[in-house]
């Protein structure tokens, strides 16, 4: 069953900042396109420590 949660417009955008950001991150200490091509454990690892250093 799938669940739904509203979010207001301004989260969803700040969300998004913040990803791009760790994008531009990613790809400085690994390589071009690393968030689409490291493993998806590795790459939730680092936006995790990443939100804990520079996000909200």
């Amino acid at each position: 069953m799938k669940t739904y949660s509203l979010k207001s417009a301004a989260k969803n955008q700040d969300t998004n900042i913040v990803w791009d950001a760790f994008v531009n991150y990613l790809e400085t200490v690994y390589f071009e396109g690393a968030a689409e091509d490291l493993d998806q454990e590795l790459v939730n690892f680092e936006y995790e420590a990443y939100k804990s250093c520079y996000g909200n």
